[in-house]
């Protein structure tokens, strides 16, 4: 009975402190956030003047003193571009605001004609979608006007529940294409991947522990007792381990199924979270010592990420609990945050 209350006292004691600092940021932001808003609609709606456009949008385009150069209903494709009548390339417009893109357009189209007007108007936002699960009063999905960090992006889900954990979740495509400021970046390679934070620290602020968030993320608040590592690679199954009870290193593979064949046990790779970062440290193990006693086996800890080498690579798991997440996601209401 004194275990069960102490840690009821420790669950609440946590959510204060969450609740405390969400408090505090709603107080310290109420200047910003009161400009801002979130209204629940299809994302069709005024771009305001700063927004960007990017990879999935639909424009419309309208040039006058010639109706046969107008289109309208133009997606913009997934390298950042659209094609317009009579231009011999394609035209770029990720990361563009409408006028930038009309004046852009507007420059091409003087070749052919005298003093042209161009105007552009997004029909469609479809390029920064994200999306807010897990412990949240308010689930839902959103897509980005302007840049929002994450913080931020909580009140619009009214904050984490009594049951949320210390642990915030972003399941990020990092292979996506993103906006930079005004450049279009377009990663040479990448992938799924888990991004952590803690939620105490995001609500204190500071741009490490509450980055900008980006198209396609999932934002993620596990509830107390939720922690997991994940281990991929050549093992026989990539998965997320439970750390209700402690789990070392040789446990974590045992329950990944062992190793494959041709995998470097010597240069097993534990991507660990720097604390008030969203950022990694690795370290090194070689599991060949800690089978011989050479070495002691590794505890893992919280949102640990387990690499095991070998020949084929790195068998990525977090693709699979990427998809896990999308039939959740694509039944939240969908709101604009302006």
């Amino acid at each position: 009975m004194r275990k069960e209350n102490l840690v009821s006292k420790r669950r609440k004691s946590h959510f204060q402190i969450v609740l405390n600092g969400f408090a505090a940021f709603l107080i310290g932001g109420m200047t910003v956030l009161g400009q801002t808003k979130a209204e629940e609609k299809p994302a069709q709606s005024i771009a305001s003047e700063n927004y960007r456009v990017g990879p999935g949008d639909i424009l419309d385009v309208v040039v006058s003193k010639n109706d046969t150069l107008s289109r309208s209903g133009l997606r913009v494709s997934n390298k950042g571009t659209i094609q317009l009548p009579m231009l011999d390339s394609d035209v770029n417009a990720a990361c563009m605001t409408e006028r930038d893109l009309a004046d852009s357009i507007k420059e091409k189209y003087k070749k052919y004609l005298v003093s042209p007007f161009v105007n552009v108007t997004v029909r469609e936002f479809n390029s920064n979608p994200v999306a807010v699960i897990g412990a949240v009063n308010s689930p839902g999905r959103f897509q980005l006007q302007r840049p929002v960090r994450i913080a931020e992006l909580l009140t619009f889900v009214n904050g984490p529940t009594a049951n949320a954990g210390r642990t915030i979740e972003i399941m990020r495509n990092s292979s996506r294409p993103y906006c930079d400021e005004s450049t279009f970046v377009i990663p040479a390679d990448g992938g799924e991947e888990l991004l952590t934070l803690t939620l105490a620290n995001t609500f204190k602020g500071g741009e490490a522990a509450n980055p900008l968030i980006r198209a396609g993320d999932i934002i993620r608040i596990a509830e107390v007792g939720q922690m997991n590592a994940y281990i991929q690679g050549n093992v026989r199954n990539g998965t997320a381990i439970s750390l209700r009870d402690p789990v070392s290193l040789s446990q974590a593979i045992a329950m990944a199924g062992g190793l494959t064949p041709g995998a470097q046990l010597e240069k097993i790779r534990i991507r660990r979270q720097i604390d008030g970062s969203i950022n990694r440290e690795e370290i090194f193990v070689n599991l060949k010592e800690i089978n011989k006693g050479v070495r002691d086996d590794v505890l893992l800890q919280a949102n640990d990420i387990v690499e095991v080498p070998g020949p084929a690579g790195a068998k990525k798991v977090f693709q699979d609990i990427f998809k896990s997440f999308v039939p959740m996601v694509t039944q939240l209401p969908t709101r604009v945050i302006y």
